[in-house]
């Protein structure tokens, strides 16, 4: 992959107000996305291999990931653990994608330890090391979160891999248990045209040895994930198989145990990311929880942007971060239990590489007006083109400016915004001014 010469990554974060820094990383985000983990292990190796330092779960999947990260480490908190996190993407601040013990790592904290970070890189690249010679936004972060975590001496983190699973820069890690909530067709270009071929990918967190947890339905998704755990002797548990959750929340564990679970966030789907997690923590030898902890700790467990409801000028918006159809149909059958017999305005924005058509035929009914927007990501597919594509399934559909939802402030409709993170980070964001 060639990089653009216009970002100069060795004269990064020093000197520079944390807002300066930000900015400077997220123009990172130009070099796009690299499949690979030998530059992030050469920055992780200048940086004292923090990765070796910590104990980590690991958890990759199409859909549930950051409800999974989430569940785990809620429960290993309430367990008495110094528990770290790592979320990709944020919705609306940066510093959501790392926190430790439930709350994000401080401003103060990230630009100390840029600073850090990049004064140690450039130093390295001036003696001549073994290290990239440009690094990209996620490897940054990635490096971040491990060396936060690290230095805050946590006792266990939980890892959310950005994209498939073998190449991801999160993959340097030796996880206790590796989880794999889900697989569809997603970032066919980097991970493959079938979902065989994406199981493999993020079949690629497995370790040798150590046990892995899946909630994966499709029998010829499961296939591909039973051979790659026996290859690598890595003990199994399929949701539905060894452990089970009933619609009620009874939980089920391989071993017998029985918990009711009652997630914080609504959805059947949120059933099973609790139970991906239960089963996560008991399957390790490295954390001891108690039946309490578990039940307690997935009671806790909230997010943003997962069916987020919030008030603004006398009306509901219901902020939700699905993005592919997937958890668009789970999206609509929340939509249908919390607002029966009634549709929705929906604000729409959606990014390169997901199927968007799909996710419009799957909203159409529950839908009485669309705003389709365009938020400040270079990835994202222009407004006009997606409001196009919803007009032709016969959604009465417009293009609008960026987080503007000005037009839907009339009548007692609710408002959906949904399509991508960054289209509830774009709303969220002009909902908070006030617009």
């Amino acid at each position: 992959m060639v990089f653009p010469k216009t970002v100069i990554v060795q004269d990064m974060f020093s000197n520079k107000t944390y807002n300066a820094q930000i900015k400077e990383l997220f123009a990172c985000r130009r070099m796009g996305i690299r499949p690979a983990l030998p530059p992030i292990r050469k920055l992780l190796k200048v940086l004292g291999n923090p990765q070796k330092r910590t104990k980590f779960f690991h958890v990759a999947g199409t859909n549930g990931k950051g409800s999974t990260v989430g569940g785990i480490a809620r429960i290993l908190m309430e367990a008495g653990y110094a528990t770290g996190a790592f979320f990709s993407p944020h919705v609306s601040d940066y510093r959501e994608r790392i926190t430790v013990n439930g709350r994000m790592i401080a401003k103060k904290e990230i630009s100390e330890m840029l600073a850090r970070m990049g004064g140690v890189y450039k130093k390295a690249l001036e003696n001549g090391a073994d290290v990239p010679k440009k690094v990209t936004f996620f490897e940054w972060t990635t490096a971040l979160a491990i060396c936060h975590f690290a230095e805050r001496g946590v006792d266990v983190a939980v890892m959310e891999t950005g994209m498939g699973g073998r190449f991801d820069a999160t993959n340097v890690i030796k996880p206790l248990v590796s989880v794999i909530t889900g697989v569809s067709l997603e970032h066919t270009a980097f991970l493959g045209k079938t979902v065989a071929k994406i199981a493999f990918e993020k079949s690629g967190i497995i370790k040798s040895g150590r046990p892995v947890i899946c909630g994966v339905k499709q029998k010829s998704v499961r296939n591909v994930i039973i051979r790659i755990a026996e290859e690598r002797k890595a003990p199994l548990s399929l949701l539905g198989r060894d452990f089970k959750v009933t619609g009620q929340g009874l939980f089920v564990s391989n071993l017998g145990l029985r918990l009711q679970l009652k997630p914080a966030m609504p959805g059947a789907f949120q059933l099973e990311n609790s139970a991906l997690a239960a089963q996560a923590v008991l399957a390790s030898a490295g954390v001891k929880v108690s039946p309490e902890n578990i039940e307690t700790g997935i009671s806790r467990n909230v997010l943003p942007g997962r069916f987020e409801v919030e008030r603004f000028n006398g009306r509901e918006i219901v902020y939700d971060v699905a993005h592919n159809p997937p958890a668009v149909k789970e999206l609509v059958r929340n939509i249908t239990r919390h607002y029966p017999d009634r549709k929705l305005k929906v604000v729409f924005g959606v990014l390169k590489g997901k199927n968007y058509h799909g996710m419009l035929k799957l909203l159409a009914p529950a839908t009485d007006r669309m705003a389709c927007i365009s938020p400040d990501d270079f990835r994202v597919i222009p407004a006009a083109e997606v409001a196009s594509a919803a007009r032709q399934i016969g959604i009465r559909a417009v293009a609008n400016r960026n987080g503007d939802i000005r037009p839907f402030l009339t009548g007692k409709s609710p408002i959906l915004v949904t399509g991508s993170f960054t289209a509830v980070e774009a709303v969220k964001k002009a909902v908070a001014k006030g617009l």
